[in-house]
């Protein structure tokens, strides 16, 4: 374990200094955990061969800011999930424009008024998230949001899944108390919300 940690440094810092083989060494290394993470979200051998390669070249051209003193490990998976929550962005947005045909073609009927009140607890959750912690803020969104797991929370914030776990629970005491006091229909929501994924 030592000679690897040793190893690695070494190869981060010649790195540094454009070595190729160094590159290399890095990639043989982690080429492949970077596939099976990325393609555990993406469920696509395709999507997770992209999101290897792009993370290698953003490595590579980023090589002489990286800093040795840190975890690269951590440094490498950090760009990897940003990689792969661009790749989500992108699919909703290019998914709009159905949502847009369904809002117009749906007649809703006399169930218009659960609509407008769907919408408007929606709208609550975001801003009971948003009057959160920061550091309670960012584990909700990554968890509940993005369906990302603890233990995949704790290795790109670089804390222990305990305290991920924490942050987690007081950040969902926070929302049920919030919403309960600002909108009694909204706990039903939020019941909806805390079961979308599990921990």
């Amino acid at each position: 374990m030592a000679n690897q940690l040793n190893n690695e440094k070494e190869w981060v810092v010649n790195l540094k200094k454009g070595n190729k083989d160094a590159f290399r060494n890095i990639f043989e290394e982690y080429a492949r955990r970077i596939f099976v993470f990325a393609k555990g979200y993406l469920k696509s051998n395709e999507e997770a061969e992209e999101v290897v390669q792009e993370v290698f070249i953003k490595v590579w051209n980023a090589r002489t800011s990286i800093n040795t003193e840190l975890s690269f490990k951590s440094y490498l998976f950090k760009i990897t999930f940003n990689y792969i929550r661009e790749l989500f962005l992108k699919k909703a947005k290019e998914n709009n424009y159905k949502h847009e045909i369904l809002g117009s073609s749906v007649d809703f009927d006399n169930r218009t008024e659960e609509q407008i009140d769907y919408h408007s607890l929606l709208e609550l959750v975001d801003k009971m998230i948003d009057k959160l912690p920061p550091r309670q803020k960012e584990i909700i969104v990554l968890h509940k949001k993005q369906g990302i797991l603890v233990k995949d929370i704790s290795i790109m914030l670089e804390i222990s899944p305990r305290t991920v776990e924490k942050h987690l629970s007081e950040a969902l005491k926070h929302l049920k108390q919030a919403l309960s006091e600002e909108h009694i229909a909204g706990l039903l929501f939020f019941s909806l919300f805390l079961n979308q994924n599990k921990i």
